[in-house]
């Protein structure tokens, strides 16, 4: 059956059931005669009156008491099943107490005897109106009650009444859902019942002073947890409420849930302090460092990294991981470029190339990586031409949107960190390089002022006494003077023209390097062993300088300091170029270098002969490190000098 509907305009549809139809009739005349907006149907008896009321509806009954079969009183208790809000008037014509008495028991709107005269009718009809007035307005209410817990329970806010005896009047679905329970099971409770016994001290407290002030309050930083145990945070607004119709007094709450603000907020200032850090860090691995232990402190991420790219630009190595990276991997993984598509290096290089970040909620759905994997979530970062940071955990949707924009800003300032690592380190070759060419300055000055002072003293001490003597011996003097002051300038130029950096080395092969730089070589019963094939990038003039210098150091030394007594007497000195770890040799079998003087041969100037300049070795230092090599002397298994040159870089 249907329930009461408003007619257009105030009409008002009646239907009477009585079982004499010249009442019926007549009832229905003067009451449409009385009230013009009443219309009347009617029915026989109660059967027919329940079959009209399910073929169209009706905004009122009017039914007489004795009929037969179904009485008033059956009828009206079967119309409540049907149509509990249905106004329902009681017209008979048998009044007793006893009958009103169970008319009211069963429902009845309203209950009146029939009289003689036609003033029954409008008593009547006004009793009709004044009940399918009621009756609408009742439903009013309830459909606005209905719109505004619709629209209460559809705010994402929790929202509730609280009278002043702390009884829930009005909650929503949110606040239900919060508490784990329902809205009926909450409403008629109290803040004691629902709340911790803090949060309800609170509410007392902050209840009592909006009754006081009937200012509305607002609260930050309130802390609840829910039912499984979550703490959250809460923004709350309580304002005075006026309950309808009552002198109760209440306020209105609505509390905003902030907890993933105020996560948010907490970890960008743990990242600030951070990002700091980063900021003066010196090496990029103190730098990777740094950013690892935010990724793990700030967005819980313990299964995070900095992978930088090798020099070769073919492996993304692990610089700084956080420790427990180290309990999940037995040797922390090296991911290289030519990987196969779908394993976990594919996608760091599918990052680290296209300079796109990756977010992964769920790895084991993912389907571009089928590789196993300890972390099931993640989220990759480039980090520009330096190499990719990488944040995971162990667990799927461990990170929110807020961790993904901490995880961008990280990422992002640990790139301008290490570019600015790069940049200090590149400062400091440069401020390294200006103090060893100063030191170099230094030593030309020391040479010039110092041992082109000599020379300069015979060459005038000769000239003064071949001017007073005649003596021709004083001439060859001046001449061996000026000849070892062009041997010492040519020195000084070579000196400061091989230090030049090498801009591009080129293959060369040592050992016929070698062989042309012996020839050049003034020698007279000295061999040369050659025993390498290697090839090595290099200038090739400054190479064979290099080696030059290094034969005519063993050629003028090794053979020289050769004693009458000693075994090697009378042999033929023999030198030797070889490979060794790293590079390549160039010995001899001579005498050797002393150790007490081996950390100084390699200074401008220095020599153990009289006759010697002392730049050849100087020479041979600064060539290496042109090239970016290592030259280093020890002593020969055959008892002579050995000077390795390491670091060298092959093209073999």
């Amino acid at each position: 059956m249907g329930t009461m509907t408003e007619a257009s305009q105030g009409e008002i549809r009646v239907l009477h059931v009585d079982d004499d139809p010249d009442v019926s009739d007549l009832t229905a005349t003067f009451l449409e005669r009385a009230d013009g907006r009443i219309t009347v149907e009617t029915a026989a008896d109660a059967g027919e009156g329940l079959e009209r009321l399910e073929d169209c509806a009706f905004d009122c009954v009017v039914s007489d008491y004795e009929m037969p079969g179904i009485d008033g009183i059956e009828f009206l208790e079967q119309v409540r099943v049907a149509c509990p809000e249905l106004p329902f008037v009681l017209f008979t014509g048998k009044g007793s107490e006893a009958v009103a008495s169970e008319a009211i028991s069963a429902g009845v709107t309203d209950y009146l005897q029939k009289e003689t005269g036609t003033d029954q009718y409008t008593v009547l009809a006004n009793r009709i109106a004044n009940a399918v007035e009621h009756a609408r307005s009742r439903q009013r209410v309830e459909h606005s009650e209905r719109r505004l817990r619709k629209i209460v329970d559809s705010l994402p806010h929790l929202v509730y009444v609280v009278d002043e005896t702390g009884t829930y009047r009005l909650v929503n679905e949110a606040l239900a859902s919060f508490h784990g329970t329902t809205v009926d099971a909450i409403e008629g409770s109290t803040v004691e019942e629902v709340l911790s016994d803090r949060a309800a001290a609170q509410f007392r407290q902050d209840f009592r002073s909006v009754m006081e002030t009937g200012v509305p309050k607002r609260l930050s930083g309130i802390e609840v947890a829910d039912a499984e145990g979550q703490t959250h945070v809460f923004e709350p607004q309580i304002y005075p409420y006026d309950i309808g119709g009552t002198d109760d007094r209440a306020v209105l709450g609505v509390t905003r849930d902030v907890t993933e603000r105020a996560d948010r907020e907490r970890k960008l200032e743990r990242l600030q302090h951070r990002t700091r850090a980063l900021m003066h860090t010196e090496t990029r691995e103190e730098t990777a460092r740094a950013a690892t232990e935010a990724a793990d402190a700030v967005l819980e991420a313990p299964l995070s990294g900095v992978f930088l790219c090798d020099e070769d630009g073919e492996r993304l190595e692990p610089t700084a991981v956080v420790d427990a990276v180290h309990e999940v991997f037995d040797e922390v993984p090296v991911y290289p470029r030519a990987a196969p598509a779908g394993s976990r290096a594919a996608v760091l290089w599918g990052v680290f190339e296209s300079g796109e970040p990756v977010r992964v909620d769920e790895v084991s759905e993912w389907d571009r990586l089928d590789e196993e994997s300890p972390a099931q979530s993640f989220i990759v970062h480039p980090m520009g031409d330096h190499g990719v940071f990488v944040v995971s955990a162990e667990r799927a949707h461990a990170f929110s949107g807020t961790d993904e924009v901490l995880a961008e800003i990280l990422a992002t300032t640990l790139e301008a960190a290490l570019d600015r690592t790069e940049r200090r380190a590149e400062l400091r070759r440069q401020h390294d390089e200006l103090e060893r060419k100063n030191e170099r300055l230094e030593a030309f000055t020391s040479v010039v002022s110092h041992d082109l002072r000599n020379p300069l003293t015979v060459l005038n001490g000769a000239i003064e006494a071949a001017e007073a003597t005649g003596d021709s011996e004083q001439f060859e003097r001046s001449r061996a003077a000026i000849d070892r002051m062009d041997a010492m300038i040519e020195n000084l130029l070579a000196l400061s023209r091989e230090g030049e950096s090498i801009a591009e080395p080129e293959p060369v092969d040592l050992a016929r390097t070698a062989s042309r730089a012996w020839g050049a070589v003034a020698t007279d019963a000295e061999r040369l062993d050659v025993e390498t094939d290697l090839t090595i990038r290099a200038d090739p003039e400054r190479l064979a300088r290099l080696l030059e210098n290094l034969f005519r150091n063993s050629v003028e030394h090794g053979d020289a300091d050769r004693v009458a007594d000693d075994a090697s007497a009378g042999r033929d000195l023999v030198v030797r170029v070889g490979d060794c770890d790293g590079g390549f040799y160039v010995a001899d079998d001579g005498r050797g270098i002393r150790e007490d003087v081996r950390g100084d041969v390699f200074d401008s100037g220095f020599s153990t002969r009289s006759d010697n300049t002392g730049f050849g070795l100087a020479i041979v230092e600064r060539i290496a490190e042109a090239h970016g090599w290592r030259v280093d002397v020890t002593g020969d298994e055959t008892g002579g000098a050995r000077f390795e040159i390491t670091d060298v870089e092959t093209a073999n």
